[in-house]
């Protein structure tokens, strides 16, 4: 949310301007209902990604959408496609047709703030639906070094999962960080005119974020 600016950026906005400062998205296509379907109807035509896919309806009011219906999760045909697309047709008729990113180690939040006194502040902590369950966070003031990012990932609860708890897989720390670095150019290139940002859930992978 950018205060020069009345509303809420949708998903596919927000998407393209982090990927344009480095943070990775997965890949994906915006369309309408008419073209949802004409997709659907032609097994030809060019996909995104593989199969699984993800359906999401978009819209700058449509912040929890997973609440509303507006996310299907696992479609694995056209058809769910299809199907998915007219459950959704009541939330406004556009969607975001994306890959489904598997093998996820952790699901973390990664939000930025104004302060009034400090100015902009980035949080870290689970993500996902645990976000406001665990309320387990870090706060670092930006601009924040690559060592100050790394340790408050280590101060939160969530970084033996992160780690890799009781054997299992870890997650790539480096990539990870990165991609929050990312975020946080993001965030400095706006400045002053960025009131509030979150990316939730941002995806920590065995490889990459």
């Amino acid at each position: 949310l950018l205060s020069s600016e009345p509303k809420t950026w949708d998903e596919v906005r927000s998407k393209a301007a982090l990927s344009a400062h480095g943070v990775p998205v997965p890949r994906g296509r915006l369309l309408t209902l008419a073209k949802l379907e004409a997709l659907c109807a032609d097994d030809a035509a060019p996909l995104p990604a593989p199969f699984p896919l993800v359906l999401k309806a978009v819209g700058a009011d449509l912040a929890h959408k997973t609440e509303l219906g507006g996310v299907a999760l696992g479609l694995s045909s056209r058809a769910d496609l299809l199907a998915a697309g007219h459950r959704m047709a009541g939330l406004g008729g556009t969607y975001l047709i994306e890959e489904m990113v598997g093998g996820t180690v952790a699901e973390l939040i990664v939000g930025v703030g104004r302060d009034p006194q400090f100015g902009l502040f980035m949080t870290l902590g689970a993500g996902g639906i645990l976000v406001e369950l665990l309320r387990q966070v870090e706060q670092v003031l930006l601009p924040a070094s690559r060592a100050e990012i790394e340790a408050a990932l280590m101060r939160l609860p969530l970084h033996s999962v992160l780690a890799g708890y009781r054997g299992r897989a870890g997650c790539d720390m480096p990539g990870l960080v990165d991609a929050i670095e990312a975020v946080a150019a993001f965030a400095m290139v706006h400045g002053e005119g960025l009131e509030e940002l979150d990316v939730n859930p941002l995806l920590a992978l065995p490889q990459g974020a």
